[in-house]
């Protein structure tokens, strides 16, 4: 059987990066940027106030106090949008407001809190340096600096830098679309009743979620039928609207052979058996330059082999570098055993105190327990043939929240 670290390895060097397009900048969050992008201009543009207060010469204000105020004339107000048309002398201050260009002359602002006006005066009650509350020009980017490069996500902060940068749009990744397909005629639809030998398909819906967590775009296809024309012909449908095509069923030794039959008409499809528990069987492969996964059908199976291993490969399609949730090490709250030959990934609860992290599982693992992922916020991972006593160290990863 292929390791975890294998099977993803061999997994991603055959993932496509999809191509870039053009966005309008506010449809861009969530994307990742594909190009690098360099300041046209300054910013800020200009010399500004930090703040609310007045622009003044620091050496005519050294040594102010409450005792022993300077007064200063005031020239003039510089409200935030309009240029300066006095110039600060010696002896002189003008009100100046947050983010108000500087008038030249002025090397420092007072805040307004230490100061008192009256009579076209202001006297200040406290010294200031050169420079202090003063943003310079250039000081966020320089014209010219390159400020993202390719492969930065973008969130809200990013999204407000190209606005700065005065960008209506720019070129990202696509984001996947994703087609999602259950398989087999055990499967009930939602609101239909549940007749003998019959169960819900949950997987589907998921699944779905977990496309949409991992920022692809989910299409639901539904259910296939186990017949094999039938069932060629809906996932060669869902590849022809999609980007990528996850099934979940049909995958595992033992099964009715409709799935791997249609999987193996459509591309080159591995049908792997990774050392991992839950989730041994699965299948991958290409078809017409698509990945298509293939996931067992037992739901907690299911959902943690999207975890490790699609999720990962819908990143990189949308251009992420960072592919893989960061792991840490966590101390058991309890003594777990794995007399598995194959790494057992148990859903846990992860709790935090003073920097360190506590985990204790959900209770049963079965691979069909679903409500041991619903109680969970991560996973540990436990070693194949091992028995942890608690207070041992397992490394941990938050599933999403």
């Amino acid at each position: 059987m292929l390791s975890v670290e294998e099977a993803r390895q061999q997994m991603l060097a055959t993932i496509p990066v999809l191509p870039s397009e053009k966005r309008a900048l506010l449809s861009c969050v969530g994307y990742v940027l594909a190009e690098a992008l360099h300041a046209t201009e300054n910013i800020p543009p200009f010399d500004n106030s930090a703040m609310d207060g007045y622009a003044v010469r620091a050496a005519d204000v050294k040594g102010a106090s409450e005792e022993n105020p300077a007064v200063l004339s005031v020239v003039e107000t510089i409200a935030a949008g309009y240029a300066p048309t006095k110039q600060v002398a010696r002896g002189q201050a003008a009100r100046i407001m947050t983010g108000a260009m500087m008038p030249e002359g002025a090397d420092a602002v007072v805040m307004q809190e230490v100061t008192q006006q009256a009579a076209g005066e202001v006297m200040i009650f406290e010294s200031v340096d050169e420079t202090d509350n003063v943003r310079f020009t250039g000081e966020s980017v320089k014209q010219g600096e390159q400020v993202m490069g390719k492969g930065k996500h973008l969130r809200p902060p990013e999204i407000s830098m190209l606005a700065s940068l005065n960008r209506a749009e720019v070129a990202v990744h696509r984001k996947p679309t994703v087609a999602i397909v259950s398989t087999g005629d055990e499967l009930t639809p939602l609101g239909e009743p549940l007749e003998p030998g019959k169960i819900r398909d949950s997987n589907r819906y998921g699944l779905y979620a977990q496309v949409q967590e991992a920022g692809g775009i989910p299409i639901d296809i539904g259910i296939a039928p186990d017949d094999e024309a039938e069932t060629e012909r809906i996932f060669r449908a869902a590849l022809a609207e999609s980007d990528a095509l996850i099934t979940s069923g049909g995958v595992s030794v033992g099964e009715h052979d409709v799935v791997k039959s249609v999987l193996n008409k459509l591309g080159k499809i591995n049908f792997w058996r990774v050392a991992m528990k839950p989730g041994k069987p699965q299948a991958y492969g290409i078809a017409d330059g698509k990945p298509i996964f293939g996931l067992p059908g037992n739901p907690v199976s299911s959902l943690v082999v999207f975890e490790l291993f699609v999720r990962p490969a819908l990143l990189k399609m949308a251009g992420h570098t960072v592919l893989l949730r960061p792991t840490f090490k966590a101390t058991l709250a309890e003594s777990v055993t794995n007399r598995d030959g194959r790494v057992n990934y148990m859903r846990a609860i992860l709790t935090e105190a003073h920097g360190q992290y506590t985990a204790e599982t959900t209770g049963p693992q079965g691979s069909g327990i679903l409500h041991s992922l619903v109680l969970a916020n991560g996973l540990i991972t436990i070693p194949a043939g091992v028995t942890l006593a608690a207070g041992e160290t397992v490394f941990a990863s938050f599933l999403a929240e």
